[in-house]
């Protein structure tokens, strides 16, 4: 009798919303990633601003303004990551999106192949809040992969 035999995972993507959780859930899949042998890909997403202002405000060079949330993101996830597994997150797998989480998390399973998402849920906070309603039942009827809600305290 042939056995069906599950895909082990090469490629983990996890994403984080820089909540004080945020370290566990890195740790949480660094530890689930050297298990299985797999390469961790940490994600963390930066809104839009010129385009959730949908209007030109002329006194701030709004170009500026995103290069500098998008690096002080990029700092913060460092920080995380180094905190949670040291240097073992190198900065190819740390990514920073500007964009929507449902929209970049789409995007980055696709351009690198993930073959497994871990999400983080702290109850009526964090990554979670947006992961609601017509949201949630659009990702998961539509999940291309599986994923993972890890609960958060």
């Amino acid at each position: 009798m042939k056995k069906n035999m599950l895909k082990k995972p090469r490629k983990i993507l996890c994403y984080i919303d820089l909540s004080k959780n945020s370290p566990k859930l890195v740790r949480y899949a660094n530890e689930l990633a050297k298990l299985i042998d797999a390469e961790l890909f940490v994600l963390h997403t930066v809104t839009d601003i010129k385009g959730a202002a949908g209007f030109y405000v002329p006194h701030i060079n709004m170009d500026k303004l995103e290069e500098e949330v998008i690096q002080a993101a990029r700092d913060k996830v460092y920080g995380i990551c180094h905190q949670a597994v040291g240097d073992t997150v190198d900065s190819v797998h740390r990514i920073v999106k500007r964009g929507g989480p449902i929209e970049s998390i789409e995007e980055v399973i696709k351009d690198r192949e993930i073959e497994l998402l871990i999400l983080p849920h702290d109850g009526d906070k964090g990554i979670l809040s947006w992961f609601r309603g017509d949201y949630v039942e659009s990702f998961m009827k539509n999940a291309a992969i599986p994923f993972l809600v890890m609960p958060m305290e």
